[in-house]
């Protein structure tokens, strides 16, 4: 589990995948993916946690600051974006660009 989180942290890490007004840092030691995104008048954050036990045990989506934002359209793309990284065995770096796309729409 140590080494398949570390991986997962890792490319994320070593991306270069380049997103349009957003930021996105990983944290190994604490395995999480922190991503602030800005846009006009519109500041996100989300944490992704990966849990002691990656790939077994199911990633956590928080969110950390928003503003501008409706909180049933919060819920509908943290819903979308934990369903992703969960159930469909993306990685995280394809998660946010879905997340990002949805935010933009």
């Amino acid at each position: 589990s140590s080494v398949l989180s570390s991986q997962e942290i890792s490319s994320v890490q070593t991306s270069t995948q380049l997103f349009n007004g957003m930021t996105v840092k990983a944290r190994s030691a604490a395995r999480e993916v922190i991503a602030t995104y800005s846009v006009e008048d519109i500041f996100i954050e989300l944490i992704i946690q990966l849990p002691s036990n990656y790939p077994l045990g199911s990633i956590t989506v928080e969110s950390g600051k928003r503003v501008g934002v409706a909180v049933q359209q919060w819920r509908n793309w943290m819903l979308q974006l934990s369903t992703y990284l969960t159930h469909q065995n993306g990685s995280i770096m394809e998660g946010l660009s879905l997340w990002k796309n949805n935010v933009d729409k």
